[in-house]
């Protein structure tokens, strides 16, 4: 069976071709047209297809919308604030990321079109997370940036991470924990925004990608551990930085309810 949803991105028209047939398939990508696989008929080929669906009932108007987007270049919208926009990255993101600010390996990337390019075919099309653009309504410009990633820790903390990891699935559900990140801007500092974006964030977080987050934080970044403790984080961990340093790490992670079948008295149940 095939089938085609036609949806509006962004002001622009795009018809989806939605089949369980390998050959139809084919040749709706050969005419250059959106297209997604549906599962579960036997003996076909659906390989032209990077998007497939496990049966019609998960076939709907949203998933056509992401195909359409992927199809078309456009990026995937994470949610919007009072005064920003949470997006993914396009190119022409890379004209607004200030060099000078001491940027990060990863976050140098993000300023050439190569790498840029790369991350966005790969990362959100295979990942559907990453870093995103952080944008201001009022002019469309760049206040900073900011996503999740899987966790990167130091060794010193994957038991930690591991307990977490734990503790999240004693609630019951099989979400993921991935590590919250995020840049603002030097210009755009103290106003705010760190607390709008991460917390747009978050719900896209909970509500569309299931899962929880963490983040490493320096003890000394008082802003960011005031941050993440008005998110509703706790402390997980605290390790030395390093074996020439004094400072130390802190692993935050979400504060957790109880697990349903639990009922032990004395813990924190702060965000369900």
């Amino acid at each position: 069976m095939t089938r085609e949803i036609g949806v509006t991105v962004d002001q622009i028209p795009c018809t989806v071709v939605i089949s369980d047939e390998g050959e139809a398939l084919l040749a709706a990508k050969a005419a250059g047209r959106a297209i997604v696989a549906v599962e579960g008929k036997a003996g076909e080929d659906l390989s032209a297809a990077i998007y497939a669906a496990p049966s019609w009932e998960d076939v709907n108007k949203e998933l056509a919308c992401l195909v359409a987007r992927r199809h078309l270049g456009l990026p995937w919208p994470i949610g919007e604030g009072e005064r920003l926009k949470v997006r993914e990255l396009v190119l022409e993101d890379r004209f607004q990321i200030p060099q000078s600010e001491g940027l990060s390996q990863e976050e140098r990337m993000f300023c050439s079109e190569e790498g840029l390019g790369a991350y966005i075919r790969g990362q959100y099309r295979f990942c559907e997370y990453g870093i995103w653009a952080l944008v201001k309504r009022e002019d469309n410009r760049l206040a900073g940036l900011g996503g999740v990633t899987q966790p990167r820790l130091p060794w010193e903390f994957q038991e930690a991470l591991e307990d977490y990891r734990r503790q999240v699935k004693m609630q019951g559900q099989e979400w993921e924990v991935l590590e919250l990140g995020y840049r603002i801007f030097a210009s755009e500092r103290r106003k705010g925004y760190a607390t709008e974006a991460c917390s747009i964030i978050l719900s896209y977080c909970r509500q569309v990608l299931s899962c929880r987050v963490c983040a490493l934080i320096e003890e000394k970044n008082q802003a960011s551990r005031r941050l993440a403790e008005n998110l509703g984080m706790k402390t997980l961990a605290v390790m030395e930085a390093g074996n020439e340093s004094s400072e130390k790490l802190l692993l935050y992670g979400e504060s957790l309810p109880e697990p349903p079948d639990s009922g032990s008295p004395g813990k924190d149940s702060l965000l369900p």
